[in-house]
């Protein structure tokens, strides 16, 4: 498995302020996921204790969860890390009522991409281009 070049390589997930902090944590949570299955070189190897008990290994990067100003469409901030040539993962407010995913993709196969309704991100590039987009927004906090 490749490793990660963690000083030039960053990962950051941003939720809308206006989210309750509970469903913020459920959308940094399922970014999070796609982010490490698109990138499985974040995950470190399992460990091993003195004792031979194994613990599973989880990021070998910090992964700090921000929040956009209120205003800050976070669909054109998509775009711009996309244009720094950063990988970008979307969560749609939609899919919290959503029953299934199957559901969910119908949804968006029958939506324009200016059209969706975005409340978190995940994004993956360069430090430089992470931190060119994000690097004046807060931690949630």
């Amino acid at each position: 498995m490749q490793k990660i070049n963690e000083i030039s390589e960053k990962a950051i997930i941003v939720v809308s302020p206006h989210l309750e902090r509970g469903l913020a944590a459920n959308r940094a949570a399922v970014l999070a996921t796609g982010l490490v299955a698109g990138k499985p070189e974040m995950i470190g190897s399992n460990l091993e204790t003195k004792d031979g008990i194994i613990i599973l290994g989880f990021t070998q990067m910090p992964l700090p969860i921000l929040t956009s100003k209120p205003e800050q469409s976070l669909l054109k901030m998509a775009d711009e890390c996309k244009k720094l040539g950063c990988q970008v993962y979307l969560f749609l407010t939609r899919a919290q009522g959503m029953r299934s995913y199957e559901e969910y993709r119908k949804s968006v196969s029958e939506s324009n991409y200016s059209d969706l309704d975005v409340d978190a991100i995940a994004i993956y590039g360069t430090k430089k281009s992470v931190n060119a987009i994000t690097g004046s927004l807060p931690m949630l906090r």
